[in-house]
């Protein structure tokens, strides 16, 4: 969609409106005919209706950069011809230089095979099926041994192809969640259309107005821009007011130590370099050379040798080959219809060889993040959680909805092109003030400073031009660089708060909470005064002059509340935008109160896109269920980590994914045939192993509590302990009406964390005397009883080291008959008190006798869950080799819940009860799939097949006791086998009912017979599956 948002207006001056209510409709098979075509919405000149118009578009025709296909990596000329050219190929230069010259010379030798073996790769493949097709046709009408050997091997040949395909179409398509070799061509096909309808740049419109249509123009425009974006250093260490290096050093406190310095510069061994190529991100698009971590993984006997000494090369000699780090930027949309070039964000893709490089350096920094930057900065800091932000920040927003509360201010700033746009000088003055070695900074300046770039403009690179600042979204330096950078800013604002320049937040004086920031996204609480905003803006534009980076005061938004209508007035006429709650914060609703629906539909709103997006509709009930498990749930964590989402919330997930799993549509209404409740057991219980949203929602935000008591560097855990915990303890706090709707729903888990948690007593100056488990009677205030701090004149609030000190434990003297207590009091004669050698206290999770030092929301799940007994049938349903479509049917059909006419009836559908294959009988599950005449024809060959006579199944349990049964790797062939026989007579039943086509018994077996061949085939990298390989031919 091109053109205007909204496509209606009332043309009323006093109340105008505008909105979205005209669209252009197609169908999966308009997208397929026309993958360029798009719709504009025009101006609506005299109507109230924008005019819409559908442009066909061409492709356009361009030089495709080289990228090698990850299907020729499995082909079995791909090593042989990589080693003969590598070790053939002989150059004279630098390691980099070798490396580099190596690659390029190797890109016509991959070119060759893929031509010779996969060009016009769509055609061949179908090409192959029609001749595998023409050999069926005459094998079955005049069998011979010399047409079986040629159906064999056109069907080898064939498979080779559709698998090629296969994995082509899943590397454009960038789909990770689902594995190439379950047949699911059509889905990558559909997705990479789709894709590409996305990312296709028709025209853009310039700062003038004026439509660019033109491909030359168009790409001229792209490069011009960023050229242009990259090419201008603004901001520099020298022209910011004469403050310099001294200036600087204020804002970065952090400085290395002698033993910090050795480390950065400790030589990279052969395995640190392997195990970075071994971890670079599967299917992601290469950079300029155009060699993936594929290539460099399945080639790696080979070309280590060349790479490793590059690498080395480059730390010895602190220089780094331009070519190497050259980058292809490409453009994503930020919004559906973009068409201004300021609306695409530049992603860099850069060459494998750096990615490592960067990835070594990255490594080294991120162990140091913690030290050096301050607790208010939350993103790429190792042991720092988004949520805890997003926690603070939820407090801090409360009360910002009355009109009787004290002053307070807050701005939400957007920083203009933030990463494109910092400044080098600036990153290397951060080292050099932090006192880097200089051996490191050179090494950090060579990897930002020697880039070149090239835009991707619908698939054609163009243009080539130096950067003189900016940090590529796309390189791994740059998200810790960019985190450094801003700690600069966040140490300029403490200043100006320390000082009384800013003033701050009600909420935020103990401890200070001056801002936080997750990247480039920040937060500033103040106390709502004039001139604190004043100075604030004042702080940002000095921190301007230093680093490039600028706030965008049309997009910074202003908050306020307790003020007089002049105070908050003369705020809103700064220039900012007013804002109001509710507003997203690092992608969730930041609210003072529990979620509604318009704050939580953006969630389901994206769930049901992901289900309505027109390639998922060719996707089998098992690709459905992977869909779920590894999108939707992604999904969902995010804001269940944060949030206690409402309960029409979880329902109305649960609802889509409900109907999405049974009908793949959800416009289609249709009945599950298994209830969601069953589907959330695991598979050894009988389930699909999904997760109950409820109950996951809970064992997520049993994780809160467990940062709350362990994670004592955090700004939300101080924040919390003094404002909410106060003289008191987690498990005894009262809840209060003033209190944030997510402290409430915290404070109501307590019952379940309870029995979880428990401590392991070292200081003694963090565990709960009362109320942690920190002895073997559990909590005392259960143990001894409320009147326990009475009792023993030990105040509820106190802490296990209050009642010790260096000379043993200090228990008050009381006279007691009480039990309970003399057991404790002897209890504690024999335990060692707390003392500092014994270090902090360290709290446990999880069931008494198996409890860990870590949370973990797995086997807090494990705990939580409903369960039901294991069941000994679910082995032959799930199990490894199998194929997850047909394991799928086969658990529907051990359930008895295939929808076969004897069921359809009891629904009270009227129909023929008769059996769709034979006719003869009522068509039950255990008639049609093993009964029918028809079945048991496919059975007996079956049967024969694998070596054994005739059986007559009585009953579906005697299959499943047959397939229990049997031992030894045959065992997997023979449920394998059954499986697939179980899903092609379904299938065929279905294509009975429903395209009334009919297929014989002995080519429906043949087609399993082939299944089979193919599932093995595609799984033969698993020994197991090589074995069943071969005796599955051996019977044959």
């Amino acid at each position: 969609m091109r053109g205007n948002s909204f496509t209606w207006w009332n043309k009323q001056e006093a109340n105008p409106q505008a909105k979205k209510l005209d669209r252009a409709l197609i169908n999966g098979n308009w997208q397929l005919a026309f993958p360029f075509a798009f719709s504009h919405f025009g101006e609506p000149d005299f109507s109230d209706h924008c005019p819409i118009t559908i442009v066909l578009g061409n492709k356009v025709e361009s030089n495709k950069p080289f990228m090698i296909s990850h299907f020729l990596i499995n082909h079995k000329e791909f090593l042989p011809r990589v080693a003969a050219h590598w070790q053939n190929t002989h150059i004279s230069g630098t390691a980099m230089f070798t490396l580099a010259k190596k690659l390029k010379s190797l890109k016509p030798v991959l070119k060759d095979l893929n031509r010779e073996h996969f060009s016009d790769l769509e055609n061949r493949v179908k090409e192959a099926h029609d001749r595998l097709l023409q050999c069926q046709n005459k094998l079955l009408s005049s069998p011979t041994p010399l047409l079986v050997r040629l159906e064999k091997e056109a069907h080898l040949y064939w498979l080779e192809l559709a698998n090629a395909e296969e994995k082509f179409m899943m590397q454009r398509s960038r789909i990770k969640w689902i594995e190439a070799g379950d047949c699911n061509s059509a889905f990558f096909h559909k997705m990479v259309a789709s894709r590409r309808a996305a990312n296709q740049i028709h025209y853009l419109v310039d700062d003038s107005g004026q439509k660019i249509d033109s491909p030359i123009e168009v790409q001229s425009h792209c490069v011009d821009y960023f050229s242009s974006l990259f090419g201008n250093s603004l901001g520099t260490m020298e022209n910011s007011g004469g403050t310099g290096l001294p200036s600087l050093s204020q804002f970065m406190p952090y400085r290395c130590d002698a033993q910090t310095k050795t480390a950065l510069l400790a030589p990279f061994s052969a395995e640190d370099i392997k195990r970075e190529v071994f971890a670079l991100p599967p299917n992601k698009s290469p950079g300029p050379d155009g060699f993936t971590g594929e290539f460099f993984r399945a080639a790696w006997a080979i070309v280590s040798i060349d790479f490793i000494a590059a690498v080395k090369e480059f730390f010895a000699s602190g220089q780094l080959l331009k070519q190497l780090n050259a980058t292809a930027v490409t453009l994503i949309p930020k919004t559906m219809g973009a068409e201004r070039i300021r609306d695409f964000r530049p992603i860099s893709l850069c060459n494998a060889i750096y990615k490592v490089i960067s990835k070594l350096l990255a490594g080294r920094l991120e162990s140091l993040l913690p030290g050096m930057i301050s607790n208010t900065q939350s993103a790429f800091v190792k042991g720092r959680l988004l949520v805890e932000n997003v926690l603070l920040a939820t407090e801090m927003v409360q009360g910002f909805n009355r009109k009787r509360i004290s002053p307070r201010g807050m701005l939400k700033v957007d920083l203009r092109k933030a990463f494109d746009s910092v400044n080098w000088q600036f990153i290397v003055r951060i080292f050099e003030v932090a006192q880097f070695p200089r051996r490191f900074i050179n090494w950090i300046q060579e990897c930002i400073t020697t880039t070149s770039f090239s835009i991707n403009v619908n698939g054609s690179l163009c243009g080539y031009f130096k950067a003189s600042r900016g940090l590529r979204q796309g390189d791994p330096l740059s998200p810790t660089l960019f985190v450094m950078a801003m700690e600069v800013l966040g140490n300029l604002l403490q200043s100006k708060f320390a000082s009384g320049s800013i003033g701050l937040h009600p909420l935020g004086r103990s401890p200070t909470v001056s801002h936080l920031a997750f990247a480039d996204d920040i937060m500033i609480f103040f106390d709502g005064n004039t001139s604190s905003l004043e100075n604030i803006a004042a702080s940002i534009d000095t921190f301007q002059e230093i680093s490039g980076l600028s706030m965008n005061r049309d997009k910074t938004a202003i908050f306020h509340a307790g003020l007089n209508l002049e105070e908050a007035q003369y705020l809103n006429n700064q220039g900012f935008q007013p804002g109001s709650l509710p507003i997203k914060y690092l992608g969730l609703p930041l609210q003072h109160r529990k979620l509604r629906k318009a704050e939580y539909s953006p969630l389901t709103d994206s769930i049901a896109a992901r289900f309505n997006h027109w390639a998922v509709k060719c996707l089998s009930f098992a690709g459905r269920l992977q869909l779920i498990k590894s999108v939707i749930y992604s999904l969902v964590n995010f804001w269940c980590s944060a949030f206690a989402l409402p309960r029409g919330c979880l329902k109305a997930i649960e609802q889509l994914c409900n109907k999405f799993l049974w009908a793949g549509d959800l416009t289609k209404c249709t009945v599950a045939k298994v209830s969601w409740k069953a589907c959330c057991l695991p598979k050894t219980e009988g389930g699909l192993g999904l997760r109950d949203f409820t109950t996951w929602n809970k064992v997520l935000n049993l994780k809160l509590i467990w940062l709350l008591l362990t994670n004592n560097g955090s700004l939300w855990v101080a924040w919390t302990k003094e404002h909410r915990l106060k003289r008191t303890t987690f498990w005894n706090a009262e809840v209060k009406q003033t209190d944030s709707w997510v402290w409430k729903f915290m404070l109501s888990l307590r019952s379940l964390a309870r029995p979880l948690m428990a401590c392991d007593i070292g200081n003694g100056q963090s565990a709960s005397f009362w109320f942690d488990n920190w002895s073997e009677f559990g909590a005392l205030i259960d143990y001894i009883g409320e009147e326990g701090p009475s009792r023993l004149g030990i105040p509820i609030f106190a802490l296990v080291a209050d009642v010790a000190n260096a000379y043993g434990w200090r228990l008050p003297s009381c006279r007691t008959r009480c039990p309970s207590i003399q057991s404790f009091r002897n209890y504690l004669l024999s335990k060692a008190p707390p003392n500092n050698e014994r270090g902090a206290d360290c709290f446990t999770w999880g069931p008494q006798d198996n409890r860990r030092s870590f949370f973990s929301s797995k086997r807090t799940w494990e705990i939580m869950r409903p369960s039901a007994s294991r069941l000994p049938w679910t082995k032959v349903v799930w199990f490894s080799c199998s194929v997850p479509k047909h394991s799928f049917t086969f658990w529907i059909s051990h359930l008895d819940r295939l929808p076969v006419k004897a069921r359809l009836l009891n629904w009270g559908m009227s129909i023929d009860a008769n059996c769709t294959l034979c006719s003869q009988h009522v068509e039950t599950r255990d008639h049609l799939l093993l009964h029918c005449e028809f079945s048991e024809q496919i059975w007996h060959l079956l049967l024969h097949r694998l070596g054994f006579p005739p059986l007559i199944f009585n009953d579906w349990n005697t299959l499943i006791t047959w397939l229990l049964t049997r031992s030894g790797s045959s065992r997997t062939l023979n449920r394998i086998a059954a499986q697939a026989t179980v899903y092609n007579i379904w299938k065929e039943r279905n294509n009975r009912v429903h395209n009334s086509a009919s297929t014989p018994p002995l080519t429906i077996f043949r087609h399993i017979d082939r299944t089979i061949r193919d599932i093995l085939l595609a799984r033969r990298h698993n020994k197991r599956c090589r074995d069943l390989l071969s005796k599955w031919f051996a019977y044959s």
